[in-house]
């Protein structure tokens, strides 16, 4: 059997804080859909410049891509004001055939 020509990359992506004055002991709330997509997740190629995909994040928050063996950077896209901070990125990474890289993001959303 030919090796897969692909790789994946897969995680959880936390927002938070969804309102102001949240404390850190409050049991966390589903995020809405809405969220997620105010704050996207992008793949780039190793020079952090050219754009190879979007991180699609499902309802519950975890997210898997198939990606060519390479070396990417996984950056938090700046939107306006919505911008957050991703704590752990940009990040890079490298993906090799038929393995599994886990990225977990955490963004915080700047709200106090």
């Amino acid at each position: 059997m030919p090796p897969t020509l692909v790789g994946y990359l897969e995680g959880t992506v936390t927002i938070g804080p969804l309102r102001p004055a949240q404390r850190a002991d409050e049991p966390a709330r589903p995020v809405p859909a809405e969220v997620y997509a105010a704050y996207p997740v992008k793949i780039f190629k190793s020079d952090g410049a050219t754009w190879v995909a979007d991180v699609n994040v499902q309802a519950d928050g975890t997210y898997r891509i198939a990606l060519a063996p390479d070396t990417y950077v996984v950056a938090l896209a700046r939107m306006g004001l919505r911008s957050g901070r991703g704590r752990d990125l940009p990040k890079t990474i490298t993906i090799a055939s038929d393995q599994t890289v886990r990225l977990d993001i955490d963004i915080d959303t700047g709200m106090r």
